[in-house]
């Protein structure tokens, strides 16, 4: 008699635990996990949203490049930005966990395609706004 109540009660447990994973609700979440680029510029401004009208008035930018590599890649990545025309400094800010912040001031403000060609001069070839798709520099 005790093993039959033992067996009703774990009947009755696991017809109620059937039941509601049938009856749940299931939303599918689609996460797309791909890796991002090294030496990508990663900029993070409300005001980046409209890409031509903020580099056309920026004329102080503080962007991170995502695994920029080794100091002495780091060290020509600057030194490149640094030889461009109208630049005033460019300053090595801090490492957070794979991202190399650096600060790029100019003497006056330039345009979105002059960006584009220095970041590709100095070798950051692909380029993220905010949370938009990495996109390629000259596509930016």
């Amino acid at each position: 008699m005790k093993i039959l109540k033992t067996l009703s009660v774990s009947f009755l447990l696991g017809m109620t635990t059937l039941n509601s994973t049938v009856f749940a609700n299931n939303t599918v979440v689609s996460v797309n996990f791909s890796e991002i680029p090294v030496k990508t510029v990663c900029i993070k401004h409300a005001a980046a949203s409209n890409a031509d009208n903020f580099f056309a008035q920026a004329t102080f930018l503080s962007f991170e490049v995502y695994k920029p590599g080794s100091k002495e890649d780091l060290a020509n990545i600057i030194s490149s930005l640094k030889k461009a025309s109208g630049v005033e400094s460019v300053t090595e800010g801090k490492l957070n966990g794979d991202y190399q912040a650096i600060t790029i001031t100019l003497k006056s403000a330039k345009n979105k395609a002059w960006f584009a060609s220095e970041f590709k001069k100095a070798g950051l070839n692909t380029v993220r706004i905010n949370n938009n798709p990495i996109v390629e520099v000259d596509k930016m």
